[in-house]
């Protein structure tokens, strides 16, 4: 489990020796690649010992010199903020939903890691004794890169997701108030151009609550229509969906929502208000780690901190002292948002789940679970049916949640790469949550969502019959390489 999170150890390369971190080991040591065996590798790898040794004239010990011996040094212990029963959990959900993907869960209160994953993964134990090219090449040409820690390296377009920080933003800078109506009649004219709801009929009259419950697109086509874009970008990086998290992982890579600066130096064009109504709906140039939108959710969970997620808690150095904390990181930011703006949100969210909205599948009887679904295109509509020809373009599924609603203790995102719709998300999200709280409340455990094997059976002769067949758990669906952004279009 969890072989992104843990990493994995082997031999110093010959270029690592050359920098200043590794410049006083041997070759042949063994320290940290990737994962926490990487960012924690100086605490964890320890010191080797020497000996000084007499041979003769062929090489044959004599004597060791015993004022001369240096004892090895074991590396600290280190304990982590996960939990390893939402560890099985999350991924026995994944595997029963047969989809690839990512997903993180976090204490929205201090940013602790509860559990998180990345799917398909690797077996870390490959790498501990030295990996011949067979199998090297067989992860690296892997279309459904295992390699790649999804959580943290990929980006995607956060689809109906993106809805949140819009609602937020759009009430916090005035733009409209809670009772704020808009009529939805299944599409929007703007700047010249139709723009689809994703129910054909519309939605009629719906205000921010009602608009978040049913994921309506032309309610936040005109709220985006009210908003510039650097407004929408100053609000995401208050969120946490700009830039890094802070996860404490190597590799974490930038995730982007679009600003006038960030387009006329990327392309050298100005930015035209017709573009800010995808990016309205989480389309359009808005490409986000699932680490981010877990970040953002707890954002939301906890009334306005964004808090810098992380995995390591204590350390025991071995010298008698015991488990020592380590300093939690601090939040990265901290901003108000108005009570009544924060309620209208989380109304609509507790909406969604246990209401007339998509997420229904994560309700969990008296644990007020709120959330919000998306679903987001691989490739734009126009190009899909040409892209179909090299790539899977099926459509990604994402939910964010957290529960309670007035109380929260847990938060995070789960991203079902190709889930088609996030209502595909939803039930990951929920057996997790139902052996959070299990937990928390000394009740057993939920059962695993992965199919039970069959008994074994045997024949009425004194001879048994051979055992019935173990059915392996559900095939991920195929994976492709983080889709560019710039995919624009609905997402209910």
């Amino acid at each position: 489990m969890a072989a992104h999170l843990f990493g994995y150890v082997g031999e110093v390369q010959d270029s690592q020796l050359n920098s200043r971190e590794f410049a006083q080991l041997q070759p042949g040591a063994i320290i940290g690649q990737a994962g926490l065996e990487r960012t924690y590798n100086a605490h964890l790898m320890g010191t080797d010992g020497n000996k000084f040794v007499v041979v003769n004239s062929v090489g044959r010990e004599i004597e060791e010199l015993k004022n001369q011996k240096q004892e090895p040094i074991d590396g600290e212990r280190m304990q982590l903020t996960l939990d390893y029963d939402l560890q099985r959990a999350l991924e026995d959900g994944f595997r029963a939903a047969g989809f690839s993907g990512a997903a993180a869960f976090l204490d929205p209160s201090t940013g602790e890691v509860l559990a998180m994953t990345s799917l398909p993964a690797y077996d870390p134990n490959d790498f501990a004794g030295g990996m011949d090219n067979t199998t090297w090449t067989r992860l690296t040409t892997d279309p459904e890169k295992p390699m790649t820690n999804r959580l943290i390296q990929g980006t995607y377009s956060p689809g109906s997701t993106f809805k949140i920080l819009m609602a937020v933003a759009a009430l916090e800078e005035g733009v409209i108030t809670p009772e704020t109506k808009f009529f939805c009649p299944g599409y929007g004219t703007f700047y010249g151009r139709p723009f689809k709801c994703w129910k054909a009929g519309g939605h009629g009259l719906v205000d921010v609550r009602h608009a978040i419950e049913q994921s309506c697109n032309v309610f936040f086509y005109n709220v985006g229509d009210r908003m510039k874009i650097d407004t929408i970008h100053a609000y995401a990086e208050k969120f946490g969906l700009t830039g890094k998290s802070g996860i404490d992982l190597p590799g974490e890579i930038d995730s982007l929502v679009p600003s006038t600066e960030w387009k006329q130096r990327t392309q050298h064009q100005p930015w035209y208000p017709g573009e800010t109504i995808s990016v309205a709906i989480g389309q359009g140039a808005v490409s986000v780690t699932p680490i981010a939108m877990a970040t953002m959710i707890a954002s939301v969970a906890n009334g306005g901190t964004r808090v810098t997620p992380h995995l390591a808690r204590t350390y025991d150095a071995g010298d008698g002292k015991g488990w020592q904390p380590l300093n939690p990181p601090a939040p990265r930011g901290t901003f108000f948002i108005k009570p009544e703006n924060l309620q209208a949100v989380r109304d609509g969210l507790w909406l969604v789940v246990n209401g007339a909205g998509t997420g229904g599948a994560a309700r969990i009887t008296g644990y007020d679970v709120s959330g919000k679904t998306g679903t987001s295109q691989v490739v734009g509509l126009q190009n899909k049916s040409l892209a179909a020809k090299v790539m899977d373009v099926r459509d990604n599924g994402w939910f964010v949640f957290f529960a309670p609603r007035d109380n929260p203790k847990i938060a995070g995102a789960v991203f079902a790469e190709h889930g088609l719709h996030g209502s595909s998300a939803a039930p990951i999200a929920k057996h997790v949550m139902e052996t959070f709280f299990a937990k928390k409340e000394g009740r057993p455990l939920p059962a695993s969502p992965l199919a039970p094997a069959p008994p074994r059976t045997t024949t009425a002769t004194a001879t048994p019959a051979p055992p019935t067949p173990v059915p392996a758990p559900a095939t991920p669906a195929p994976a492709q390489p983080a889709p560019a952004a710039g995919s624009a279009g609905g997402a209910g």
